[in-house]
């Protein structure tokens, strides 16, 4: 399916992103970042008007629908709020940021981007953007893999000791605590 491919073509664009941040292109990086947002995005919502054969109760879905709003709130606050000034201003200051939803696991993205889709497919009651919702959140995980492997070493000098006490995607129970100790919603 052709919006599959296209919210692949989206995070291989975020990855561009990453790239040119590290060689400092900083006017060809926006280019990479706003076209893979948004090709995920205009892949999602294309996806959300084929119609499929499933129903859900409506409780259930109306709590999918609060679970999906929650995550996605969540999704955007790590990705870009706490991550932002450091990230997507023009000339960043590469900062790592290891407080907050960065303290629950090093890319907690990758969770809030599937809990979207998970309970956004029930809400809607579409199978089909939960199939893209798994398969890109495996893309998700490969191309936050790439970022551990060959960028964010680079970019970030205690990023290996961030790596020994902060799990990768899964939240331990150490890190759920210090998600929350740390966590301070009115510094932003």
């Amino acid at each position: 399916m052709i919006y599959l491919g296209l919210g692949v073509l989206g995070f291989i664009l975020l990855l561009f992103f990453d790239i040119c941040s590290m060689c400092d292109k900083y006017i060809v990086k926006y280019f990479f970042g706003i076209s893979g947002f948004s090709l995920i995005v205009i892949s999602s919502v294309a996806l959300l008007n084929i119609s499929s054969n499933v129903t859900f109760a409506y409780s259930f879905r109306l709590i999918s629908l609060m679970m999906a709003v929650i995550s996605l709130f969540l999704l955007i606050y790590s990705v870009f709020i706490e991550v932002g000034k450091n990230t997507y201003q023009y000339k960043n200051e590469n900062k790592l940021v290891t407080t907050g939803t960065y303290a629950l696991s090093r890319h907690p993205g990758v969770l809030w981007f599937l809990f979207v889709y998970l309970f956004g497919a029930v809400y809607f009651q579409n199978y089909f953007i939960l199939g893209a919702g798994l398969i890109w959140t495996v893309i998700n995980i490969i191309y936050v893999y790439l970022q551990e492997r060959f960028i964010f070493t680079k970019l970030f000098k205690n990023y290996d000791n961030y790596i020994l006490t902060t799990p990768m995607i899964l939240p331990s129970y150490q890190s759920i605590e210090k998600c929350f100790t740390t966590l301070n919603w009115r510094k932003r």
